[in-house]
């Protein structure tokens, strides 16, 4: 049996963005229109993104939260993740879309929705 064909990634990928990601913080509006941070939520997590693929979780203080995972898309300043596995119900069937810029070891992403952000993270990579 021969070696395996190397498959190139389905979306463009940034490649500053590759590698793991430990989240330090943000926010996001509620459905009834409350801005939550999260550090009052105690929100921690990480987030792997290679070849054009992501995973991440992210607890509440001890507690799991939320998880998911598939593939990404990040050019032009906007990141897009396309979930295939997830644990919470998609707000947009299974495509979420961010502005994003990346400084050092810091990556900065906002979420938009009716002209007004809804969600904005700050993520650090993890170094060896």
């Amino acid at each position: 049996m021969g070696a395996l064909p190397v498959l190139a990634p389905a979306f463009a990928t940034d490649k500053a963005l590759e590698g793991a990601w430990e989240l330090q913080g943000g926010e996001y509006v509620t459905e009834d229109g409350q801005t939550r941070t999260y550090a009052e939520m105690k929100f921690n997590g990480q987030k792997v993104l290679a070849d054009g693929r992501f995973s991440f979780t992210t607890q509440s203080g001890e507690k799991f939260w939320a998880g998911g995972a598939g593939r990404y898309e990040a050019k032009d300043g906007q990141y897009t993740e396309t979930l295939m596995q997830r644990s919470f119900p998609a707000e947009n069937g299974e495509a979420y879309s961010f502005r994003y810029r990346v400084e050092g070891d810091v990556w900065r992403l906002e979420r938009w929705k009716d002209g007004k952000r809804v969600e904005f993270e700050e993520w650090k990579k993890v170094r060896p």
